[in-house]
């Protein structure tokens, strides 16, 4: 049985290692921190006597890797599956409203949805009705040099569409401005939407906190196969001989025995541990971060599992039920202020869209993530690396690499999945 060290616990690794388990390799899995997940974990927490998410994460029908991969772990189960796409919004002065797709034949049923769609004039909905269809015949990689600002005006979006509709999507599956975020990468995940299939469009949230979707069923299902799961254990170096690596160094072993390595910690980390010019290109990622405010309420009265805000420095709000669960992507202005700075301005802003006063929250609790995920800009997107590398026997895996796609949970599982196959077919 041939063997197959992995450095990195986060969803990259673990996919790695769970599709590498399933074609009989043996795995050991080293992971520097006391914790699976990279940035997608949850823990209890001791105020609120509950598990709550680092932050929580959208899924959607067109995360194919995802959940396939959650379907290799027998996790599948725990996932809310919306039946046909449908958003509700908060908006200011509690005026609510949605945005939802009708259960009829498919792609009809997204463009009567938009068409429908009550917040948006004649006019707007002609012109957003427009460029929904062309995204069709889009070739992206035309679109590069361009913005997302920059192609959304140049396609006759009003300020209102763009608010009320194009920038939800884009924050939230890019994390970052529309005036920083490559157009060509908007486009393709556009495609990936909305132009697959009827399922691709549906919006999906884990029914448990992440780690009980993610990071337990893994670590059972690779446990379960014969593999290794070696918890607060730091990779300090690979040692390269004859272009290949002979020895994995961490600080509380030296592994020689092994036949490939898959490295699945984020570039920054893998820097230390080896010289990037083995990667066939050489990125330079900037990154942007992502707010999660945890807040106990008195007493729930929200109805839907999840709202997007409109027209706010607010984005999300998911309902656990026993708490909410507020979410800033692109939230570097936040990075610097203290807690209770956020907290004060965030509940400031929700009183602009729901009716809540300060005796109904009980507790409140601030999850920062200051390099949540990269910037799609150009550059970035033209220097991602793939995942072969010039050393013979390392691959690379993470929402970094080169997966055509911006660094979501998708991005990460998919970098994983393909890392395995090519170990598979070098074998």
């Amino acid at each position: 049985m041939k063997k197959v060290i992995i450095i990195g616990g986060g969803l990259a690794g673990l996919s790695a290692a769970a599709h590498l388990s399933k074609k009989n390799f043996k795995v050991i899995l080293l992971e520097a921190s006391p914790k699976l997940g990279g940035r997608a974990y949850s823990f209890f927490d001791e105020k609120p006597q509950t598990e709550i998410d680092n932050g929580q994460h959208i899924l959607m029908g067109c995360y194919s890797d995802t959940l396939n991969f959650l379907k290799i772990i027998d996790a599948y189960k725990f996932l809310n599956i919306q039946k046909i796409l449908e958003i509700n919004y908060l908006a200011k002065d509690k005026n609510h409203f949605r945005l939802k797709a009708p259960n009829f034949i498919y792609p009809l049923n997204l463009l009567f949805a938009l068409f429908s769609f009550k917040e948006l004039n004649l006019k707007e909905k002609i012109s957003l009705l427009k460029l929904f269809i062309k995204i069709y015949f889009t070739d992206s990689e035309k679109l590069y040099g361009m913005t997302v600002q920059e192609w959304l005006k140049k396609e006759k979006q009003s300020d209102k569409a763009i608010r009320i509709f194009w920038e939800i999507i884009s924050i939230g599956a890019l994390n970052t401005s529309t005036e920083k975020a490559s157009a060509k990468i908007f486009c393709d995940i556009l495609k990936e939407i909305f132009w697959r299939d009827k399922f691709s469009s549906q919006i999906i949230i884990p029914a448990l906190p992440l780690s009980k979707t993610f990071c337990e069923p893994a670590s059972d299902f690779i446990k379960s196969n014969d593999g290794e799961i070696r918890l607060s254990e730091k990779c300090i170096e690979f040692v390269v001989d004859k272009n290949r690596i002979e020895k994995v160094i961490t600080d509380k072993n030296v592994y020689e025995d092994f036949d490939f390595v898959v490295s699945a910690v984020p570039f920054y980390a893998l820097e230390k541990i080896i010289d990037t010019s083995f990667l066939d290109k050489q990125p330079e990622f900037h990154y942007s971060s992502i707010l999660n405010i945890h807040l106990r309420i008195k007493e729930n009265f929200l109805q839907e599992d999840f709202y997007a805000f409109y027209d706010s420095e607010l984005h999300w709000l998911f309902n656990k039920r026993t708490h909410w669960n507020i979410v800033i992507s692109n939230a570097d202005k936040f990075m610097q202020m203290n807690n209770e700075e956020i907290f004060n301005l965030v509940f400031t802003e929700l009183k602009k869209f729901i009716a809540i006063s300060d005796d109904d929250i009980l507790l409140y609790k601030i999850i920062k993530e200051k390099r949540a995920t990269f910037i799609p800009d150009d550059f970035t997107l033209k220097h991602r690396p793939s995942t072969e590398t010039k050393v013979k026997n390392l691959f690379i895996a993470g929402d970094w690499v080169d997966t055509k796609l911006p660094a979501t949970i998708e991005s990460a599982v998919r970098s994983g999945r393909i890392a395995a196959e090519k170990i598979v077919f070098n074998n």
